[in-house]
Formats: structure tokens, C-alpha cells, sequence
């Protein structure tokens, strides 16, 4: 069992957000669109992994996972983060693209925080 099998911590890390805020001289509208457009997407990205799996598609799988594991890292989805590069690691070592089915479960598994993390991403900071 790996340090991603269970998705333990909180699902997203605020901090990240902040200090992307402070970076770009505090403009809150800027870091509010970065984050509608993250939580707008990830569904998409999780169902373009779907689709690539079942297709037996090794390229459009590491392309999804790259961006789901990118995109959740700098909006600091922490959990999507994680449970992406488990997901990376897992395609890196499969002999070839009539694998990719044997890793439904990993993406199953990202399924289960999206609502999570999408409802986290939402609320706002008090």
C-alpha cells in the first residue's frame, strides 16, 4: 500500500491559493476565475481518463492524467494532486496501452474526491 491509497489528508490546501494571491498583487478576482475554471474542468478531465482507459489509449491517458495532476496542484487540490501522480506513476509502468484497463480502479478512486474537492474549492474562506 502506497502513502496515495488513501486519500487521508484535507482535500485542499489553501495556502496555495493565497500565496498564488500574493504573488499576483493580491487580485482576488484573478485567483476566484482560476478557480471556477479548475472546478468547471475537473469533471472533464476525470471523464477524459475514463474515456482513455476504455479506449486502451496510452497517450490520451498520460495527457489526462498530466493534467489533472498539474491543474489540481496548482490550485492546491492536494488529494487530486496525489491520487493524479499515483495515477502517472501507474501508466509509467504499464508494458503497453492493452494495460490501461487494470487501472479503472485508480480512477475510481479519483472519482470519489471530486465532489469533495469541488465543494471545498467553493466555499469560501471565512
Amino acid at each position: 500500500m502506497s502513502e496515495y491509497d488513501e486519500c487521508t489528508d484535507a482535500l485542499v490546501d489553501r495556502t496555495v491559493l493565497t500565496e498564488l494571491q500574493a504573488e499576483l498583487g493580491g487580485d482576488q478576482a484573478i485567483i476566484c476565475a482560476f478557480v471556477r475554471n479548475y472546478v468547471a474542468l475537473l469533471p472533464w478531465r476525470v471523464s477524459r481518463l475514463h474515456r482513455a482507459l476504455e479506449n486502451l489509449d496510452m497517450e490520451e491517458a498520460m495527457d489526462a492524467v498530466l493534467s489533472l495532476k498539474t491543474s489540481s496542484h496548482m490550485v492546491g487540490a492536494i488529494c487530486m494532486n496525489r491520487l493524479a501522480t499515483e495515477l502517472e506513476i501507474s501508466i509509467r509502468l504499464l508494458p503497453n496501452a492493452d494495460h490501461l484497463d487494470e487501472l479503472a480502479p485508480q480512477v475510481s478512486e479519483i472519482d470519489r474526491y471530486v465532489r469533495g474537492t469541488i465543494s471545498e474549492l467553493e466555499t469560501p474562506l471565512l
